[in-house]
């Protein structure tokens, strides 16, 4: 969760030289960052800066394996949720392309991201602090994330977080202090919308 991311989490990738629903075989689609509809987002930038920056680079599938909190009081809930990282989209056939191979992603040998959140905790109002521990390309890193939780419902909650990272943290592309050729920053921002029902 950061206003999170939460969960998020994570994913992260969008780095090219340039919730979801409760447990089922079919994951959530996001269509589009649209401010109501659920969607994940990852925000890229370039070294140095482009006018056209950031690259938004959406994942349209994802799902919420599951989750098991109390709706009206949140603290102390889980949740897992899984990214489908062949789905990502920036705008860019060739970039996409790019972004799915060996040299960044690699959704070949590595086609899921994992976003699990444990130690949910009551920070003010409507937001919470939570621990997001993403497993993404064999690599598994821990993150203190907050969220905002945007609406509350009998069996679930929509919440809205966005959390910065390194995408280095799971080898993800080359760093540009040493690679002239990597025009991408290091440091990518996720953004996401979801909403989570109890499972």
């Amino acid at each position: 969760m950061k206003t999170i991311a939460l969960l998020v989490l994570a994913t992260a990738l969008a780095f090219v030289p340039g919730c979801g629903k409760p447990r089922s075989d079919t994951p959530s689609t996001a269509t589009g960052s649209a401010a109501n509809a659920d969607h994940i987002t990852v925000l890229a930038r370039h070294r140095p800066a482009k006018p056209t920056d950031p690259v938004q680079v959406r994942f349209d599938k994802f799902r919420v394996v599951s989750a098991s909190f109390d709706p009206k009081t949140i603290e102390g809930g889980t949740a897992t949720i899984e990214i489908d990282l062949a789905s990502l989209a920036s705008g860019s056939g060739e970039r996409d392309e790019d972004l799915r191979s060996p040299r960044f992603i690699d959704v070949a040998t590595f086609a899921t991201l994992t976003i699990e959140i444990t130690n949910v905790k009551k920070k003010q109002d409507k937001t919470f602090t939570a621990d997001a521990t993403v497993k993404l390309r064999g690599v598994t890193k821990t993150y203190p994330v907050t969220f905002d939780v945007v609406e509350q419902r009998d069996d679930g909650i929509r919440i809205r977080g966005e959390h910065t990272f390194s995408r280095l943290d799971f080898a993800v592309g080359t760093d540009p202090a040493q690679d002239p050729h990597q025009q991408v920053d290091t440091e990518l921002t996720i953004e996401m919308l979801l909403t989570i029902k109890k499972s």
